[in-house]
């Protein structure tokens, strides 16, 4: 039995970090406040939408992206691979990594620098924290992956806005626009 207060909040907390691991790997949605965490990474300091858009289905809201980013509403990534991806981008392709030492040991796909050559992706202009990488990952795989056509309140819940920004999206993933 656990009597010092001090031994019982770092047993409760080490109870709630391992309780999260397991969560993750048996595919249990993340908090709440994950999420919340997930999409401001995304949005700000990420910059995900600038190339992925801001419902993760490759229309970029930036005027200099190339514009083909895939859709990640249609992606069949489990959470560990788009998180890998996120951390270490896309050999050969436009995709960033997102941490500061991707391939300077083999922590990513098992290769360094040196072995990819022209193909190492760029660094991101931001780099993130292993949690970080995880809050997006968690973000992208609650409310993006399998989420279908965009709908108007997906943008409302995004934007925070009601107004005609969102009203060129269908109320119903079912709906036709007129």
């Amino acid at each position: 039995m656990i009597r010092c207060p001090l031994h019982r909040r770092t047993a409760i907390s080490s109870i709630a970090a391992l309780a999260a691991l397991i969560a993750a790997g048996a595919g249990i949605p993340a908090p709440a406040q994950d999420l919340t965490d997930g999409l401001r990474i995304w949005k700000n300091k990420a910059g995900c939408p600038q190339c992925h858009g801001w419902a993760g289905d490759g229309f970029p809201s930036a005027f200099h992206s190339e514009g083909n980013a895939p859709s990640l509403r249609a992606t069949q990534l489990t959470r560990d691979q788009l998180r890998e991806t996120i951390q270490c981008g896309r050999p050969g392709t436009p995709m960033p990594h997102f941490d500061r030492f991707a391939y300077t040991d083999k922590r990513c796909y098992n290769m360094t620098a040196a072995e990819l050559g022209d193909l190492e992706p760029i660094r991101a202009p931001t780099t993130l924290q292993p949690y970080e990488i995880d809050a997006v990952g968690d973000y992208v795989t609650a409310k993006i992956k399998g989420a279908g056509p965009v709908t108007r309140a997906q943008c409302v819940e995004y934007s925070g806005e009601t107004g005609s920004y969102c009203d060129k999206y269908p109320e119903h993933p079912a709906a036709e626009k007129k």
